[in-house]
Order: C-alpha cells, then sequence, then structure tokens
C-alpha cells in the first residue's frame, strides 16, 4: 500500500464549477531527502519531467504549510513555476493537474497548457 499526500489541500475539494482534480504523490517520495536530491538531480540535469513535477510539488507543499517539508531543501516559488511548466509542456500530466488545481484556487497567474 503507497502512502500518498496530496498537493494544495484547498486543490482536494474543487467545486463541480471547477475543472481540476486532486494531484497524489507518494508520501516516500516527497518526505525523504535522499529522494528528493535523486529527483532534482533528474530535473537539473536530465530535464526529466517527473524530477521536474517532483521538485516543484515539493516546493509548493512547503509553501502550503506543510511541516513535513519544513527540514527539507526547495527551490524558490518563480523556479518551481517554471519547472511545473517546462514539465507540463512536455506532457506530464501530474504537472498539468497541478497548474489546474493551482488555477482554479488562484494560486496561478501564467498561462495553463493545453
Amino acid at each position: 500500500m503507497a502512502i500518498t499526500c496530496t498537493i494544495l489541500a484547498s486543490c482536494t475539494c474543487c467545486s463541480k464549477q471547477k475543472s481540476s482534480t486532486p494531484v497524489d504523490i507518494q508520501a516516500s517520495i516527497i518526505y525523504d531527502r535522499d529522494s528528493l536530491d535523486f529527483y532534482m538531480e533528474r530535473a537539473y540535469l536530465h530535464d526529466d519531467p517527473q524530477g521536474l513535477f517532483v521538485t516543484a510539488a515539493a516546493a509548493y507543499l512547503k509553501w502550503q504549510g506543510d511541516e513535513r517539508m519544513d527540514s527539507l531543501f526547495t527551490i524558490p516559488r518563480d523556479e518551481a513555476d517554471i519547472m511545473l511548466l517546462h514539465s507540463a509542456q512536455m506532457g506530464y500530466q501530474p504537472a498539468i493537474d497541478l497548474i489546474r488545481c493551482l488555477h482554479d484556487e488562484g494560486f496561478w497567474d501564467h498561462s495553463l497548457p493545453e
């Protein structure tokens, strides 16, 4: 059984008027320093869409106030937005879903992926 966390709690209760869906990610990926380092390396060195997404998602979880993220390094918000958008442009569905959710909740000020 995989334990998951939902990025942006407000996105989990989207109304019928909104087009976004909750974005879940395995807790073992997001709350582990070595795992985050691995995905960050994939993002920066290999332009990997999953690495870009995980790196950006970790930053959003920290901004959301998730206390488990307090001791973990995350990137600045502007860099997270760039990574998330780039991942979405490469067709990575979790990144697309998170951007739509962020947009629906008023936290995304950039263009939406198609």
